[in-house]
């Protein structure tokens, strides 16, 4: 049964296509694009459309806000959500 490995990211705006192909490089595909509006501060886990395997998704999401040196890097209110396959532990 294949297995998965998803990432949940923010990317800076003008940014979309080259990071989609960054990623992309590194076998990473796009699974869904959503709001961080979308996620109800009540309800955390269930504002987003992605796939349960995805795990705690408010941790990913809290992840997002990093910093470069002293300034918050600058981001879209928008969750890119990747997935790609896991290496067989045979």
């Amino acid at each position: 049964m294949q297995r998965w490995e998803y990432r949940v990211v923010s990317f800076r705006p003008g940014r979309y296509t080259e990071s989609l192909n960054e990623y992309g490089r590194d076998g990473w595909e796009l699974v869904g694009v959503t709001s961080e509006d979308a996620v109800p501060a009540s309800e955390p886990s269930r504002g987003l459309p992605v796939p349960g395997t995805i795990g705690r998704i408010t941790d990913a999401a809290a992840k997002l806000k990093t910093f470069e040196g002293d300034k918050p890097a600058e981001t879209t209110s928008l969750l890119w959500v990747l997935r790609r396959p896991l290496e067989d532990e045979d």
